[in-house]
């Protein structure tokens, strides 16, 4: 078996650490400005493994759509009004990428292990 080349390396890494993130968890990376919002058209890893190899290009182009930005203060104030909320988030420091857990699970099943 040959070793993972530095893109599959973060791509495995950023999958097995993807997980459901409580608002308790998510409030101090919203008060240090560290989190993103990623769109519900981009798989959630392959945004964080574009950022992690700092493909300037294709982050460029997320934010251009609008599928990468800063949660409005208007999204801040409604998760914080809705604590027992969960997102699906990678971290890619210093940065946390959150998205919507019940997109992230349909995006994710039958993806071969």
């Amino acid at each position: 078996m040959s070793a993972l080349s530095p893109e599959e390396a973060i791509r495995e890494k950023l999958t097995q650490t993807a997980g459901p993130v409580p608002w308790a968890d998510l409030a101090a990376h919203l008060q240090r400005d560290a989190v993103f919002v990623v769109a519900t058209t981009v798989p959630l890893v392959e945004c964080g493994v574009a950022i992690a190899l700092d493909d300037v290009d294709q982050v460029q182009g997320f934010i251009a759509r609008g599928e990468l930005r800063k949660p409005s203060r208007q999204e801040r104030q409604d998760w914080a009004s809705d604590p027992g909320r969960t997102w699906t988030a990678v971290v890619v420091q210093p940065f946390v990428l959150v998205q919507d857990s019940a997109v992230f699970e349909k995006i994710t099943v039958g993806v071969d292990g």
